[in-house]
């Protein structure tokens, strides 16, 4: 059984970095005026837009409210616009702009950049048993 100490500081430790590594992209996107929430959305949609703000909400594991709050801002900057559903007229789907792929253009290799840095000297084999990890606490969280 694992100690409640270790728990603790396992989970604290989580946070630290988690905090650290955001921290890390606000000042690295501070320049191009995108917040690393703004960019996790425009990274999904560079995957697949013409979404849902629910299906959007889904796929970044954001809260309603929270998506509809990034996805006005980004709207406001010109990155999305909002076009109403062919299929269902009560539906708004979210479209990238050229303005979006341009920005998305400019800092996929950003993000590259941070991953190779958060993870240097950090091998494969650590880094799927890691990944591994965190997704059995993420289920056990849900």
């Amino acid at each position: 059984m694992i100690t409640s100490i270790f728990i603790k500081t396992i989970g604290y430790e989580i946070c630290i970095i988690a905090r650290k590594i955001h921290q890390k992209l606000t000042l690295k996107f501070k320049e191009y005026d995108i917040t690393p929430e703004q960019w996790g959305v425009l990274k999904e949609l560079s995957k697949e837009d013409k979404i849902s703000q629910n299906e959007l909400s889904i796929r970044v594991e954001k809260d309603k409210n929270n998506i509809k709050s990034i996805v006005d801002k980004l709207e406001q900057k010109g990155y999305l616009l909002r076009k109403q559903d062919f299929f269902d007229k009560r539906a708004l789907l979210i479209i990238l702009t050229d303005k979006a792929l341009l920005m998305i253009a400019k800092l996929s290799p950003l993000d590259s950049y941070m991953n190779d840095e958060i993870f240097k000297n950090i091998n494969l084999e650590d880094l799927k048993s890691f990944k591994s990890v965190l997704d059995k606490i993420k289920i056990n969280l849900n």
